[in-house]
């Protein structure tokens, strides 16, 4: 059994139960909702490794709810089901970094292809060299440094995993108050704090800072 979770949207009953039942064979928790709304709120709350979305959903479609996740998270894997080869949606798939489009009804074998090219991608994204003997565990959301563990805040989590998915791109003060602390306004010094905590826990200096906007982060011998 997979040790990551899933989150599996789709609006047809019937067919909710089924799919949910075999999903329930491969991984250890599953999460289902009946809309992407009800999913959103569940992503947010539980945070699962792969979503399995409907793209036609009463309301928001299964492809604008992968937009909002990739707006802050680039690494959850995604996998985009419905019952229509439509050019247009596979288009937006693709910029959105989908791991697969199915064709309802799909198979259990394609099913199972698509999970493990899931699992292929999420063990290669797990472990992240930051640089020499310095290591990032996303799983365990843990540094270690020359094999010594370092515990992670929850910010700081957020934060690291923020410049992860901007690497080499000027992240502003804005970017990061708006992704990280969303209606919670921070100021510019409680921010360099964060960011200063990081530093000391790294025992390197990734983050460039960009006088008045910012931070560059870059990850060092990779």
């Amino acid at each position: 059994m997979s040790v990551y979770t899933l989150l599996y949207v789709e609006d047809d009953l019937a067919v909710r139960k089924q799919i949910t039942e075999f999903l329930k064979r491969y991984y250890k928790e599953v999460y289902e909702a009946s809309s992407a709304e009800e999913g959103l709120e569940l992503y947010k709350r539980q945070k699962p490794h792969i979503l399995l979305l409907d793209i036609h959903l009463g309301g928001m479609s299964g492809i604008e709810l992968a937009t909002l996740v990739r707006q802050k998270d680039k690494k959850t894997r995604i996998l985009i089901s419905t019952a229509y080869t439509n050019q247009e949606f596979m288009l937006e798939a693709i910029e959105l970094d989908i791991t697969r489009y199915l064709i309802k009804p799909m198979t259990s074998e394609e099913l199972v292809k698509a999970l493990e090219k899931c699992w292929q991608e999420l063990d290669a994204n797990t472990l992240v060299k930051l640089a020499d003997g310095c290591f990032y565990n996303r799983e365990k959301a843990l540094l270690t440094h020359h094999q010594s563990p370092i515990t992670l805040r929850h910010k700081e989590v957020e934060i690291l995993e923020y410049f992860l998915a901007h690497e080499g791109k000027l992240v502003r003060y804005e970017m990061l108050e708006e992704s990280i602390w969303e209606k919670d306004v921070m100021t510019r010094d409680a921010i360099r704090s964060q960011i200063r905590n990081i530093r000391k826990k790294l025992q390197l200096n990734l983050f460039k800072n960009v006088s008045g906007l910012g931070y560059k982060f870059t990850r060092q011998n990779i």
